[in-house]
């Protein structure tokens, strides 16, 4: 992999390099602030030791008679001060030069428009930093006193200290940029961990999970969205095996039957009307089979959020009424009722027929005889609710939560598929509802509850 592309693709190539280029950021700006502090604080300097020699140099000519006493004296005054020049002249000639040098005989003539403020001149090839001004002699006659300091050991001085500091300034990126790659590695090992654990992960080893207690406080929510998604992923596996089996259970039963009828009608030769009654038999089977098929269909499509029902004006009253009219057949022992308020819905009618006509027909197929089954509709709170009770022997309590789990049985008949109440709360999940469920020695009640109702005049 190219340079770039790994630098794109490596979060701690990218941290380290961030943290090296701060690193030297911040070293270059206070390197370039303490070079003008320290250039500053040298010029500070020599314009004291300027300023003090050039007022000492007056002090001489004003005290002293003759040129010849003013060399002297000043002569013994600058001894040990290493790098100092001072030219002193007068209209009539040079007085003095200090020390008797090119440079300090070119000092005047350089400094020619210098004065009492430090300024920088070149003299005899070298950089100097000078104050002039003039002095009044002992002998009458005015002079003008130059001083000027060689700044080449202050020049040499800050040229090392700026090359010695960005010598360090590289050194520290390096050093910054390694303990960066350090830091954020140690910081990646929780990743590394969540890598390792997914990689290892199975059908069979869903149940494991990431421990949240050593992990770094930013990766929490990281490692708890994973452990969640397994816990989810356990779950789905857990009830794709369930479905598996109890499908293969349901699946048995029809096939065997048709098997041993086919082999029973092969057993020996049989009458054209045993023939047709024989395949009468295995068509109600396969009629079963399809209808279980497609709920089984129907249903996968509603787990994954393929079912979006057109949205039409429902009435659910006269669907009751219409579906009490069907199921009339079947109440011809019992009490069928339906009452209420006209409410309409948005939704697909015959979703909600299927719905609301499941709930009636498990009413009807679980009230004894001589019982009542009512169908109640009704508005309130913004919410529409259609309500399905019957008399006859309660639901445990236990056994309500798995109502509407596919392949539900709770009675010893086997009648139906199991899938009846699956399907009527997907049906109402897919509307925006939900579906509830009661039971007391009173009654059993089943109640979908739809958003939005239009109240029809």
């Amino acid at each position: 992999m190219n340079p770039a592309g790994l630098l794109k693709r490596s979060i701690t190539l990218r941290l380290s390099l961030a943290f090296a280029l701060l690193a030297a950021v911040v070293f270059a700006f206070l390197g370039l602030y303490l070079g003008r502090a320290v250039d500053a604080h040298m010029v500070e300097l020599d314009e004291h030791e300027l300023v003090g020699k050039l007022a000492l140099a007056r002090h001489l000519a004003a005290d002293q008679t003759t040129p010849e006493g003013l060399r002297t004296r000043l002569a013994d005054a600058l001894v040990g001060h290493h790098g100092m020049h001072v030219a002193v002249d007068t209209d009539a000639g040079p007085v003095m030069r200090w020390p008797d040098e090119p440079v300090t005989a070119a000092l005047p003539a350089a400094a020619e428009t210098v004065g009492e403020a430090p300024a920088l001149v070149a003299a005899g090839g070298l950089r100097l930093r000078a104050v002039a001004g003039p002095a009044p002699t002992g002998w009458g006659v005015p002079a003008r006193v130059v001083v000027a300091r060689d700044v080449a050991h202050h020049t040499a001085f800050l040229d090392r200290v700026q090359r010695d500091f960005w010598l360090a300034v590289m050194v520290a990126a390096v050093l910054t940029a390694l303990v960066g790659i350090a830091v954020a590695s140690h910081g990646m090992n929780p990743v590394r961990t969540m890598a390792r654990t997914a990689g290892r992960i199975s059908a069979g080893s869903l149940g494991e999970r990431l421990p949240e207690a050593a992990v770094p406080v930013e990766l929490l929510p990281l490692v708890a969205a994973f452990n969640a998604m397994l816990a989810r992923l356990e779950e789905s596996f857990a009830r794709l095996s369930e479905f598996s089996a109890d499908l293969a259970h349901e699946l048995r039963t029809p096939i065997h039957s048709l098997r041993m009828q086919t082999e029973v009608s092969l057993s020996r030769p049989r009458s054209v009307d045993e023939y047709r009654d024989l395949l009468a038999s295995s068509l109600e089977q396969y009629d079963g089979l399809a209808r279980m098929i497609a709920d089984m269909l129907f249903l996968a499509k509603a787990d994954h959020g393929l079912v979006v029902p057109p949205r039409e004006n429902v009435p659910l009253l006269a669907l009751g009424q219409q579906l009490a009219e069907y199921y009339g057949v079947l109440a011809e022992e019992r009490a069928l009722t339906v009452d209420g308020q006209e409410v309409a819905v948005a939704g697909d009618r015959g979703m909600l027929q299927r719905a609301i006509g499941n709930l009636l027909a498990n009413a009807l197929r679980h009230t004894p005889a001589g019982g009542w089954v009512r169908l109640t509709v009704a508005a309130n709170d913004g919410l529409a609710r259609v309500t399905v009770a019957n008399s006859g022997r309660p639901i445990p309590a236990e056994h309500l939560p798995r109502l509407f789990e596919r392949f539900v049985r709770l009675d010893e008949s086997g009648e139906g598929s199991g899938l009846g109440l699956a399907i009527t709360r997907s049906i109402v999940q897919a509307h925006g509802g939900r579906v509830e469920v009661a039971s007391d020695p009173a009654s059993t009640r089943f109640t979908v509850i739809l958003p939005g109702p239009e109240r029809s005049a």
